[in-house]
């Protein structure tokens, strides 16, 4: 890296820098340039030297801000800072001699590189003659500089503002006439430099110029700077840059000079772009930017192998995104005040930030901000089910397609540099913790508890690291490669890994913690055993379960035999029972290892099939044959016992049972499948291995681990448990949640001194982690709760058997509804999660149908309420408008904003038209409700009339509420305001606690 030691602007375009690098000024000379690159992805560009100063080993370099290039260094670059490339001296340095009477020409930005060549020729003994020409006065800059050298200094300007009037030629041309040179050096642009060539080639004085021609290398391996000179081709980086002008072709060089001026214009247009974007999102601290009107409606698509191809290899079929395809689907999020995505992440990734720093092409700091919660987005961004979770919580999907964040998690985890990765150490060491399993809830677990300052042993049974991301997904879903680096990455941070060690065999728990010395155990033991139906026939050679097939080909190379030793035996047509993901790991890997007939039986529709839609999507194109409401009711056999074929049954779906599920009934109609091979992809169960080597482990009647849903202890004392050994089979990024919870309570257990059991959500909550003596601390940012799919997965386990167990808690993904809370009433919206607790409260929730206000009361109770909010939303507009402060001023127009968007909930959940807001609002009136002075000097004082404001609006509320009966629509309607201006309170309480502190708020 190069220190830029000074930095000095002559005019809003042109700037200098004096830059650090001892071995470029030792053997600079008149006439040499460098060769500057900013950062990694920057182009090389090529600066002539202006000055030197070999004793403070700096040199000066005078810009203009023209190209993107430029414009970064003038905008982003002070004093202090530091950039990626210098190199140089590059070129021949001028020839200089005494030769008498030499004129030296300077126009615009050429002035800097022909200073060291003034002087040079000065204190050779030569008579010297400067030419320096601007636009205009202001960007005069080194006058007194050149004059030191000059005999004579004639300063030209084209709208004659200071100097003499007119262009730098018609100075040279008096000069040439009066007092003839012997030599001539004009540096400028190409346009200058010729009309001087052609000024003095009538009076045969040699003049030489500078050519910093379109350069890549400057070191003559391009090509790029080639000039035609005297009819022969020469290469100004290493022929050059000075070269006599008369024999120069000009013509020629001023076309090739022109041939990037379409990709500078874009360049430049990016570039503003992007300023524009960091002054609104960083400097203004702007929310909901962009408007729906300015969003493509589509997220931008994924690219892809083609078919078939891809269904002959095991190569990733989503190729992921072009830089281009990530800033594009990046300009799709509108930055929205309230981050609803975030509340859908399982690990609470801050997207807006991520996607924010996208925006500004800081990839870095993309990265970065993904990993205080994430170190896997290369692996979460390939296999979670983001439709179901963050991107189904995407304010934009309300109107459009939803912001595609899982491919930009992927683009950044995939694309920006990784930092290097040392071992983080501490003063002391907070404890020792076993991790049984390195699937992901004990990567996750490992990953924060090192950063915590915990030694840290992951234990895996398996003979490779990775867990269900190694045996249970496919490569051409998650490559190998993938996964090896992010564990790399975890050994680098200092977590230690135990293959071929099965904890309940190999070790006990007990043993783990008594004579092993941990201090506590975290068990992410998976429920890898499979799930059968019982039926006729189905313990025949060729049925696998799902777990057996992907192992043998995922982990074993079943892929490659008989070159690699494991067998997988398939034959000419396969049947895979079950719609989930697994299933579609089963088909599609069947299809690539050769079987030409591969079907996929499901016993309820597509719309109830628990499988990504992309996945169906990519198994249909694959060639996958599809038997929905069909169900499973005896495998055939041949003499030999081998598999023939599958009887199935027709269903039809009933109506919908006590929990949402329409449920498949039989219908007297069968049909028989030819197979020979028949595949289980029903869900898992619980492992049993470790739970019954531990005594005192409270299970569930399904053999699942009980663990808290909010710090994931167990019954026993320093025992904790997550992921699917808890919660049944789910999803990666759902256990990677469950781990990080899981190691914050550990990291609380651990500072305690082991105190008392069992960890509390509380003691969790107040964790501070060590501050480490190297690499930086941890985000200790509270964590949510378990989201509503993860508290459905844990109180539906009676489901964990059936063949839907994969991920039935989403319906079809194309569904949105809206749930009440029944302990505080809140009604929130989104992807259909129909059974769980509410994330705000713990309370039970219930799904609501269409709610039209048709009924005059309750039309009444609508329109109320958007008086009430037009009321606020006029006070914090007014409060905006009259506030002193800047802050101030742009957080209350953020409060305005908010009662616009629940206004606009309220138009769409009852269907009533938005009112139009009143004239004017005064402060003293909404003091005068609030029951508060009115002090228009204290800025706090807007604060406590906002925060009575919204209280009153509870009591009002919550009051009127209780004249309806229960059950009423509008007394459902009550309760559901209250909670909402509830929840603003609580938002104004906190934004103006962070005021009073001096924090950014929230907003």
């Amino acid at each position: 890296m190069y220190q830029i030691v000074r930095r000095q602007a002559f005019s809003e375009t042109t700037f200098l820098w004096e830059v650090l690098a001892p071995d470029v000024a030792r053997s600079a000379e008149p006439g040499h340039f460098v060769m500057l690159r900013l950062h990694e992805g920057s182009e090389r560009i090529p600066l002539t030297v202006a000055d030197y100063d070999r004793e403070r080993g700096t040199v000066t370099l005078v810009v203009q801000a023209l190209g993107k290039s430029t414009l970064e260094m003038r905008d982003h670059y002070k004093e202090g800072d530091s950039f990626a490339d210098f190199v140089g001296p590059l070129g021949l340095p001028q020839h200089v001699a005494k030769v008498g009477h030499v004129v030296l020409v300077g126009g615009g930005l050429g002035i800097a590189p022909v200073f060291p060549q003034l002087r040079a020729f000065k204190e050779a003994g030569n008579r010297t003659t400067g030419i320096i020409g601007f636009r205009n006065k202001d960007l005069v800059f080194w006058e007194d500089t050149f004059g030191r050298y000059c005999d004579e200094l004639i300063v030209c300007t084209d709208d004659g503002s200071h100097g003499r009037p007119g262009f730098v030629t018609a100075a040279l041309q008096d000069v040439l006439e009066r007092d003839k040179p012997d030599l001539v050096v004009a540096i400028g642009p190409l346009p200058m430099m010729n009309a001087c060539v052609e000024t003095t080639r009538p009076f045969g004085v040699k003049t030489m110029v500078s050519l910093n021609a379109i350069m890549v290398d400057g070191t003559g391996m391009c090509g790029s700077c080639r000039v035609t000179v005297d009819k022969e081709i020469k290469f100004a980086c290493v022929d050059g840059p000075d070269f006599d002008g008369h024999l120069v072709d000009f013509k020629e060089l001023m076309l090739r000079q022109k041939r990037f001026k379409v990709e500078e214009a874009k360049a430049n247009t990016d570039y503003a772009h992007v300023c524009k974007v960091e002054k609104v999102l960083f400097e203004q601290g702007k929310h909901n930017y962009k408007k729906y009107k300015d969003l493509a409606p589509k997220a931008t698509p994924m690219p892809e192998r083609d078919a078939v191809e891809r269904s002959r290899n095991f190569k990733e079929v989503n190729l992921g995104y072009s830089l281009a395809d990530a800033l594009a689907e990046a300009e799709r999020c509108i930055q929205c005040s309230t981050a609803t995505c975030v509340q859908g992440c399982p690990v609470s990734i801050d997207i807006p930030r991520f996607i924010r720093q996208m925006l500004v092409r800081d990839m870095d700091g993309a990265l970065a901000t993904i990993n205080e919660s994430n170190l896997f987005p290369s692996v979460c961004g390939r296999v979670c089910p983001q439709e179901s979770q963050c991107e189904a919580q995407c304010i934009v999907g309300r109107k459009l397609e939803s912001v595609a964040i899982g491919r930009l998690e992927r683009f950044v985890g995939d694309n920006a540099r990784h930092p290097k990765v040392e071992p983080i150490r501490f003063e002391h060491t907070l404890g020792k913790v076993a991790i049984v399993g390195s699937g992901p809830s004990g990567l996750a677990v490992a990953a924060d508890l090192t950063r915590y300052g915990v030694d840290v042993t992951v234990y895996e049974a398996l003979h490779v690291v990775g867990g269900v991301l190694q045996y249970g997904i496919p490569p051409f879903r998650l490559p190998r490669d993938i996964i090896s680096r992010e564990v790399e990455h975890l050994q680098q941070m200092g977590v230690k890994f135990e293959v071929n060690k099965v904890i309940g065999k190999t070790f006990t728990v007990q043993q783990l913690m008594a004579g092993m010395g941990f201090d506590a155990v975290f068990v992410g033991a998976g429920a890898g055993a499979p799930a059968f139906l019982g039926i006729p026939g189905e313990f025949a050679g060729q049925v696998y379960s799902a777990n057996e097939f992907l192992t043998r080909v995922n982990l074993m190379g079943g892929d490659k035999f008989p070159y690699i030793d494991t067998p997988v035996t398939l034959g000419k047509s396969v049947v895979v029972i079950g719609a989930g993901n697994t299933a579609m790991d089963c088909l599609r890997v069947a299809k690539r290892l050769g079987t030409p007939t591969v079907r996929c039986v499901y016993r309820r529709s597509e719309a109830e099939a628990p499988a990504r839609l992309e996945e169906l999507r990519h198994a249909k194109e694959e060639g996958i044959e599809f038997f929905f409401l069909h169900g499973p009711v005896e495998i055939l056999t041949d003499a030999e016992g081998g598999v023939r074929g599958m009887r199935v049954q027709k269903m039809v779906l009933g109506e919908p049972d006590e929990k949402g599920r329409r449920q498949p009934i039989p219908q007297d109609e069968f049909l028989e499948l030819e197979c020979d091979t028949v595949i289980y992809a029903l869900g898992t169960k619980a492992n049993p291995i470790v739970t019954k080597s531990t005594p005192g482990l409270e299970l569930n009647k399904w053999g699942y681990i009980v663990a808290d849903a909010a710090t994931q202890a167990t019954s026993v004392p320093g025992v904790f448990a997550g992921g699917d050994i808890v919660t049944g089979g789910a999803t990666v990024i759902l256990a990677m949640g469950a781990g990080r919870r899981a190691a914050r309570a550990i990291g609380a257990y651990l500072a305690s001194g082991k105190t008392h059991w069992p960890v509390t959500q509380a003691d969790a909550d107040a964790f501070v982690p060590p501050v480490p003596l190297s690499g930086a601390a941890l985000q200790t940012a509270v964590l949510p709760p378990p989201g509503l799919a993860e508290t459905l997965l844990r109180a539906k386990g009676d489901l964990a058997h059936d063949e839907e167990a994969d991920h039935d808690y989403f319906h079809d993904a194309a569904t949105q509804v809206q749930w009440r809370c029944g302990g505080c009433g809140k009604v929130s919206e989104g992807f259909a999660y129909p059974y769980g607790m509410c994330p705000y409260c713990g309370g039970k929730l219930e799904v609501l149908g269409d709610r039209r206000a048709e009924l005059a009361r309750a039309v009444d109770v609508v329109r109320k309420a958007f008086e009430i909010e037009l009321g606020g939303q006029a006070f914090y507009r007014r409060a905006a408008l009259e506030s002193t402060d800047p802050e101030l001023k742009t957080l209350f127009g953020n409060f305005a904003a908010m009662e616009q968007e629940h206004m606009e909930t309220l138009s769409r959940r009852y269907h009533v038209d938005v009112p139009v807001p009143g004239a004017d609002f005064k402060i003293e009136r909404a003091a005068l409700y609030a029951g508060i002075e009115n002090h228009p000097e204290d800025p706090a004082n807007l604060f406590r009339i906002a925060i009575a404001f919204e209280e009153r609006a509870v009591t009002f509320f919550a009051g009127e509420g209780t004249q309806f009966p229960e059950g009423s629509v509008e007394r459902g309607l009550y309760n559901e305001l209250a909670a909402e201006e509830r929840e603003h309170v609580a938002l104004l309480t906190t934004e103006y606690r962070r005021w009073q502190a001096g924090k950014v708020g929230i907003l």
